[in-house]
C-alpha cells in the first residue's frame, strides 16, 4: 500500500511541477480605472449583451428552449444601471461639503426712478402707450 501511495504522490508532484513550468508567465500590465461613462456603458449591456451577440445561433436556440428571457435581461440591465446612476449621483452630491455663496447683485431689482445717480428722477421720460 505504501509503495502505491509513493508512486501516486511522485506522479502528482511531477504533474504539479510540469504545469508550473508550462503555465504562461503573468504580465504586469498597467490597467487604468474605468471612467463613469465607460462603466455605465458596460452596465447597459451586461446581461442582455449587444445586438450581434443576441443574434448568435446559441442564444436563439437557448431562447427556443426557455433559457434566457430578453425582457428579463433588459430589466436586470436597467436595474443595475439605475442603481449605479443613483450611487454615482450620491457620491457626487453628498461627499463634498456644501458651498454657500452670497447672491450676486441683481441689476433688475431697481428701476430708473429709484436709482441714485443724477440726484432727481427725470419725470416724464416713461413711454406711455396710447392704444387706439
Amino acid at each position: 500500500m505504501a509503495i502505491r501511495f509513493m508512486g501516486f504522490s511522485s506522479i502528482t508532484l511531477a504533474l504539479v511541477a510540469l504545469t508550473s513550468f508550462a503555465a504562461p508567465r503573468a504580465l504586469g500590465q498597467e490597467t487604468r480605472p474605468l471612467t463613469v461613462s465607460e462603466a455605465m456603458e458596460n452596465l447597459a449591456s451586461t446581461y442582455s449583451q449587444d445586438y450581434f451577440s443576441n443574434r448568435s445561433i446559441g442564444r436563439q436556440a437557448g431562447r427556443m428552449f426557455g433559457f434566457g428571457f430578453p425582457e428579463r435581461e433588459l430589466e436586470w440591465d436597467a436595474h443595475s444601471l439605475s442603481a449605479a446612476s443613483r450611487d454615482t449621483m450620491y457620491r457626487q452630491n453628498s461627499m463634498d461639503p456644501v458651498l454657500r455663496v452670497t447672491d450676486l447683485t441683481n441689476p433688475y431689482s431697481t428701476s430708473l426712478l429709484t436709482m441714485k445717480g443724477s440726484g432727481s428722477a427725470n419725470l416724464g421720460t416713461q413711454f406711455i402707450f396710447e392704444g387706439r
